[in-house]
């Protein structure tokens, strides 16, 4: 399978990974918040390599809803730190 993958504009820590198939029919009212979806590229199974998701829970999400949703907490953590005030 190959996978579509997706980031929320309004919640960009959370990710829709989809096939070609059902692409076409995903919007960003998946997103916890709604908006756009931006599309970041189309990604070929790794099996046991993949460490951002599980693709064996993502393939049965795709075929069951035509999407799956994660959320990756922290995706942009240098963004979300507080700055270092020195004395």
């Amino acid at each position: 399978m190959e996978f579509v993958v997706y980031r929320c504009v309004k919640d960009p820590d959370y990710f829709l990974i989809t096939n070609a198939e059902n692409a076409a029919a995903l919007s960003g009212s998946e997103c916890p918040n709604g908006g756009e979806l931006e599309r970041l590229g189309e990604f070929s199974e790794l099996g046991e390599d993949r460490v951002a998701f599980n693709e064996d829970i993502a393939k049965s999400a795709i075929r069951k809803q035509g999407y799956y949703r994660i959320e990756a907490k922290s995706f942009d953590p240098v963004a979300a730190a507080e700055p270092d005030v020195l004395p």
